[in-house]
């Protein structure tokens, strides 16, 4: 993609992991980001394009969005309370390149206090060809350095050495019945979820770990997800994963630490046919 967007728009360390180019000012408080996302070849999918990318994907136009229209200061912290994601139709397959489109997006609700934006509520769409193949939805938290520092005064410091795997994803699966309890775990070379540092367990990790819980229990990839943040996640404690094949292709998840939820999720597995917008939702700290 010629022309990524400033990494620091973003929150991205490396300009390899920014998904979205060029912004354009449509009109009032709608934007448009032209967007690529790279092919996957060990994706289940025949496209090579993760539902995580289009999560992903999303995350990253809010929170350049969230700059540009909301005028929200660069070392301000982003929290994701609320995200959701749906692939709307098939996406065409072309083993030899990216995925190449742009994002449609704006806003649906804003939240100010004094006189500053402190949270947003976004809608979201990827077309490719002027085709829309994705749409999502989003929730964050606009936090001023000061107030974060505040915040996370208390939590314990990061370990990079602790509780390291050789995979992202899920350990030790005991699956009895429509049931899947697991442990998350994470690798810290993972470029993905670990592009930057962070000091807590990142919501895309958490998104992760949902689908890959609804991967074990359907025997497919989830098409649609929703994620809700509730707590932030430390690094320093195992974190469990329970899923429940609600039905034939619907997973409900949900992911806690020493007692506490820190998200809750929905996935989905059969592809719709036509182009009504995903279920969506968001709501804590998972940016």
């Amino acid at each position: 993609m010629d022309g990524r967007i400033a990494r620091t728009l973003v929150h991205k360390t490396s300009e390899d992991a920014v998904l979205i180019g060029r912004p354009r000012h449509l009109q009032g408080h709608r934007w448009e980001f032209d967007a690529e996302l790279p092919r996957d070849a060990s994706a289940q999918d025949s496209s090579g394009i993760p539902t995580l990318l289009g999560i992903e994907l999303m995350r990253q136009t809010a929170i350049a969005y969230t700059h540009l229209q909301g005028g929200v200061p660069l070392d301000w912290a982003l929290l994701m309370k609320e995200l959701s994601f749906g692939w709307l139709r098939d996406v065409p397959e072309d083993p030899g390149g990216p995925l190449a489109g742009c994002v449609a997006v704006s806003t649906v609700a804003v939240q100010q206090r004094n006189g500053l934006v402190s949270g947003l509520e976004l809608e979201a769409c990827f077309l490719s060809g002027g085709v829309p193949l994705g749409a999502g939805r989003g929730r964050l938290g606009c936090v001023s350095r000061t107030a974060y520092r505040a915040i996370r005064r208390n939590a314990p410091a990061v370990d990079r050495t602790a509780a390291a795997s050789p995979h992202t994803g899920l350990a030790d699966i005991r699956r009895q019945g429509e049931e899947l309890q697991a442990e998350l775990v994470w690798n810290w070379d993972d470029p993905l979820v670990f592009d930057h540092f962070p000091d807590h367990l990142p919501g895309i990790l958490l998104a992760r770990g949902m689908l890959d819980a609804h991967l074990a229990l359907t025997g497919f990839d989830a098409v649609q997800m929703d994620i809700a943040c509730e707590n932030f996640g430390e690094f320093n404690a195992s974190a469990q994963v329970l899923a429940f094949r609600s039905t034939p292709d619907e997973t409900r998840i949900s992911i806690s630490q020493l007692g506490r939820t820190l998200a809750t999720g929905l996935c989905r597995g059969s592809r719709p046919n036509t182009t009504a917008r995903p279920l969506l939702t968001l709501d804590s700290p998972g940016a």
